[in-house]
């Protein structure tokens, strides 16, 4: 795409670039009217998508309502109509809820639902004799798990039985003798066994597999968790798609809808019983298939416990000490195998199937389950990622780049789900989305939606609920900042729409393998001595923003502004993956060096890593490397030497070590010994960064895209609660021309502050100079087709003061409930209340700008709209100058831009510094949208939380010695970007007492004043 055309896209995104909503249906209740209406509301405010999904509602009839039933078939039918009509996407998940894959038509014994192996234990004294029955499992005792019920089991099959002698205990059972393990399967007979055990003390571990059981709701009928493993699963959930939900009229909808999908949510799969195996009828086979060996005699080192997610698993069994190695070979290729059914048995019969009717498969693959993270990446058409399970940190966003970028597929993301509803501003999500921008997510998918309207015996003022009152935010009609949101969409759209074009450059990628990767870092945090910390505390000042990074720990490539991302070595060995031109995949990422540094490595990727290496390829091996194991325990893993050893006991130990040795000894390859060298040795190796910094910068995060001439440059301040505004030069290849997009206005103009820089092996580079507060974001594209043209960053002058503001607020409480009811001639009438909202204004009058709780007549309790206005005389105002209200360390909701009268209106968000260099727009405020109405007047007009929420103005907002609490950034999704015109020379911000005092003025701790400066004109 060229520049011109680069311009009018962004300044116009189409719809395929706005933000989703998953929205939380209360079953099949709603009426046609209500999902019409709602459906027109998330238009009408800018969201390009619809992401629906039955959520259990209390009161209801869960056989006319739930999942399946002929009112859910019919609302689904008008939703994906309406949807389809205003050209926004929409999805489906796989079952009901949002958690797993599940059908009503199957039961716990059906070959097609989910399936586990489980243990007894007895206990075989040295010499003693057992005969009879072997103990079978009491599939009435259970343990409860969070991610799901359990139904009625009542079937078991004898699997195997294994005896090993028992050297001492564990936690959860003993340490065997591995030499000592004897699978006594064979001599079993119609489940009895007669055996006499050798001297020592013995366990004998009988291993059966029956059902999960695990249930999903709301349904009409009782759904149960299908089987990813076995092929029996997938074909019965394509059977009931098939067959029961498209119908004639939803398949002609689908087939007029470019943008249907599926969407498989966070996997949450559980096995209750002791052993803690998920399996299937073909496991054992597959797995003597693909790893060349019985799984039998390692079972009993195969059970385990696990509370919830894959990475807090605690196997019951350990080995002696020389089979430590063993076994955890053992372990990986169980995992290993899972892993492989899981893409050949569901993702890819599934992905095929949903590709037939015309629609794609989106899915948050394997995090949660024993899989491995990226190897299911190739198989599905977008890869998702979620904010309530990832939080805000970077690491935890590359861990799935890799498989994204590889192969070409939307990386998006779930965000928005916290357990504090109602309680976080909205700088907390927008930093979260400009932290996932960073990464290379480019669909954001809120989380979400809810109707107003619900049950008559659950819905209360504000709404009907949906996902519950404890998760999740709701981004609909009923928060005040919602007026906003047209605004909010649409810069997020320009943002998406800049970085989705052409292809990523990505300077590194880190080969990482991991089937237990911690994916509830972003759910719950405690301190050391367990106090429960808010989220908006750790999200804003822990980990990533306290210099602690999660799987690669090391920070020199990040603070020199190099980017990278993890994937899984396997994927090396894939025939759409190839190196050339001095790059891997040059059509997508270009890693220009690849990173080993876990112990394990896989003997084929190592031949592939060599045969690259001869030809090019720059390698590192990077010894003694930590990274995260569990965070909620604190437990993590160094690793020794990079590449010791294989994965799995596959005897290939040797081979690789040999490959190895021939690695290192090519030009193109360094080893090193610890991991602050990395940055040393790459550039050794010849590796510059695309988008590398002059100088260090440990406050600011990068994301580069390519689109031919056209570089476009992502950066994000990301030290939103506790950095300090910084100046920086950041270098890219070539030379051209340099643009400010601005995602707020949509507006392009030259930026200021840019020189060609020193050339490299690659050519010219070009030096950008950026100035970016705490949270805020910018957007640069270089033209590499048009001509250089140098430029020295601006300067700012102080201008005028506005020391007194009218205030208007608007108090939003509960008014009466109206009542709607459908009549569709079934012989029942559904009937559904939605609560409506009563505004009352309260008139303040002249008053400084102070906290919302502050305000006289106003107070913690309210929540609304509050209208802010000032008048600023400016004598010498020229033609052509621009002025920009600054709000430094006020706190607000969600504000926009708008126009009024041919005039340009300026929006302030969350404290939010602006850059004043080159002709960029310095802006610190908070959530208001600050409107010029009249020469030189300015209305602020800001929407608070509801009761019980963070509101209004911080109490430390305006004091001159409380730190900034920066807010979205600009231009990005992260917050209000320039609304000023790019045309114009002169900038005009308003600093704060802490701005005076720099400049020399004074300023009093009391000093609430808000400044005026204008940028001197560049020459």
């Amino acid at each position: 795409m060229d520049f011109a055309s680069t311009v009018t896209g962004f300044a116009e995104p189409t719809i395929e670039y706005r933000p989703d909503q998953r929205w939380w249906l209360a079953e099949g209740l709603h009426t046609d009217a209500t999902l019409r209406t709602e459906i027109a509301a998330m238009h009408r405010l800018g969201f390009g998508g619809i992401e629906f999904l039955a959520m259990d509602e209390e009161g209801v009839d869960h056989a006319r309502y739930g999942w399946g039933a002929e009112e859910w078939v019919h609302d689904s039918q008008v939703v994906v109509e309406e949807a389809t009509r205003r050209g926004m996407a929409v999805s489906f998940t796989s079952g009901t809820n949002w958690a797993n894959a599940n059908l009503p038509t199957i039961t716990p014994e059906s070959p097609a639902a989910a399936k586990e192996l489980n243990v007894t234990v007895e206990e075989v004294a040295g010499g003693a004799t057992r005969t009879g029955a072997l103990r079978r499992v009491d599939l009435a005792a259970f343990s409860p798990s969070v991610l799901g019920h359990r139904g009625a089991v009542s079937e078991q099959t004898f699997v195997a039985v294994v005896a090993a002698r028992v050297l001492g205990t564990t936690e959860l059972g003993n340490v065997l003798d591995v030499d000592s393990v004897v699978d006594l399967t064979a001599d079993v007979v119609d489940e009895t066994l007669d055996w006499t055990a050798p001297e020592g003390d013995w366990r004998l571990y009988a291993h059966w597999m029956h059902g999960t059981g695990q249930t999903a709701s709301p349904s009409a009928r009782v759904n149960y968790t299908v089987n990813y493993l076995d092929r029996d699963g997938v074909d019965a959930v394509i059977d009931y798609w098939e067959h029961e939900v498209l119908t004639p009229q939803l398949r002609a909808q689908i087939a007029a809808n470019p943008r249907a999908q599926m969407y498989m949510d966070s996997m949450e799969l559980t096995a209750y019983g002791e052993g803690g195996m998920f399996w299937g009828r073909t496991v054992a086979e597959e797995f003597r298939a693909r790893r060349g060996y019985d799984i039998t005699p390692w079972l009993p080192f195969l059970t385990r416990r696990v509370a919830m997610m894959a990475s807090q698993t605690i196997y019951r069994n350990e080995p002696d000490a020389a089979h430590a190695g063993a076994v955890e070979k053992v372990r990986f290729d169980y995992v290993a195998t899972l892993t492989d059914l899981y893409i050949e048995n569901m993702l890819r019969p599934f992905a095929a199937f949903l590709h037939h009717h015309g629609m794609t498969l989106r899915a948050e693959i394997s995090y949660g389950l024993p899989f491995e993270l990226t190897r299911p990446g190739p198989e599905v058409d977008g890869i998702e990622t979620e904010s309530l399970e990832f939080g805000a940190q970077i690491d935890a966003y590359r861990l799935m780049a890799g498989p994204a970028h590889l192969f070409g597929k939307q990386y998006s993301s779930e965000t928005g789900a916290t357990t504090r509803n109602y309680m976080l501003d909205h700088r907390f999500y927008d930093q979260i989305i400009a932290t996932q921008l960073a990464a290379g997510i480019t669909r954001t998918v809120l989380h979400g939606w809810a109707s107003p309207a619900g049950a008559r015996e659950t819905t209360r003022w504000p709404g009907h609920e949906g996902m519950w009152p404890e998760f999740s935010e709701r981004f609909d009609t009923r928060q005040p900042g919602a007026e906003f949101y047209p605004w909010w969409t649409t810069a997020l759209a320009r943002c998406q729409f800049l970085l989705r074009q052409g292809r990523p450059r990505i300077d590194v990628g880190i080969l990482r393998t991991d089937h237990f990767t911690d994916n509830v870092s972003g759910m719950r945090f405690v301190d050391d001595d367990g106090t429960r910390v808010a989220d908006e505390v750790a999200y804003g000042t822990w980990w990533m923003r306290n210099r602690q990074n999660h799987w690669w720990a090391d920070l020199g490539m990040q603070d020199a502004g190099w980017t990278y991302e993890f994937f899984d070595g396997s994927l090396l060995l894939r025939d759409d993956v190839r190196f050339a031109d001095g790059v891997v995949q040059p059509d997508g990422p270009g890693y220009q060096a690849l990173i080993v540094y876990q112990d394990a490595l896989d003997a084929d990727v190592a031949r592939r890593l060599l045969g690259w290496a001869r030809v090019g390829l720059r390698v590192l091996l990077v010894d003694g490397s930590r990274e995260l194991v569990e965070l909620q325990t604190r437990r993590y893993r160094t690793h020794g030497a990079a590449a010791a050893r294989t994965h799995g006991l596959d005897g290939r130990d040797d081979e690789l070590t040999a490959t190895i040795a021939e690695l290192v000894a090519l030009p193109s390859v360094a080893r090193v010994g610890d991991p602050a060298d990395t940055v040393a040795a790459l550039r050794r190796l010849g590796v510059t960064g695309r988008a590398e910094f002059v100088e260090d910068n440990r406050s600011v995060l990068t994301h580069l895209r390519e689109d031919g001439d056209l570089l476009h440059l992502y950066a994000y301040h990301f030290l939103y609660d506790t950095g300090e505004p910084v100046d920086m030069d950041v270098t890219l290849p070539g030379s051209g021309l340099v643009h400010r997009l601005d995602a707020w206005s949509g507006t392009t103009r030259p930026h200021a502050g840019v020189r060609v820089g020193r050339a490299d092996a690659a050519g010219d580079r070009t030096v950008v100079t950026l100035r970016l507060h705490p949270g805020e974001t910018a957007l640069l594209t270089l033209d590499r087709s048009a001509d250089a043209a140098a430029s020295e960053p601006a300067e700012l002058e102080w201008v005028a003061d506005l020391p007194t503001w009218d205030v208007t607020v608007e108090s939003w409480d509960a008014g009466p409930d109206e009542t709607i009811t459908e009549d569709r001639g079934l012989g029942y009438v559904s009937e559904e209340v939605r609560p409506t909202t009563t505004v009352t204004v309260i008139e303040l009058g002249p008053t400084t700008l102070r906290p919302w709780h502050a305000l006289p007549g106003v107070g913690g309790e309210v929540s609304g709209i509050a209208e802010y206005t000032a008048t600023v005389r400016i004598d010498d105002a020229q033609p052509g100058q621009t002025f920009v209200l600054d709000l430094r360390r006020a706190r607000f909701g969600t504000h926009q831009r708008r126009h009024t009268g041919g005039r340009r209106h300026v929006a302030s968000g969350r404290p939010h510094h602006r850059a004043a260099r080159g002709g960029e727009h310095r802006h610190r405020a908070r959530g208001q949208l600050a409107q010029q109405t009249a020469p030189g007047a300015w209305v602020l007009r800001h929407p608070a939380r509801r009761p019980g929420q963070l509101r209004g103005l911080g109490g430390a907002a305006h004091a001159a010695d409380a730190r900034p609490r920066p807010w979205p950034p600009r231009p990005g999704a992260a917050g209000p970007g320039t609304y000023l015109s790019g045309r114009r020379r002169l900038r005009l911000a308003v600093g704060s007492a802490r701005g005076a005092r720099a400049r020399g003025g004074r300023a009093t701790r009391a000093g609430r004043r808000r400044r005026w400066r204008r940028l001197r004109p560049t020459p």
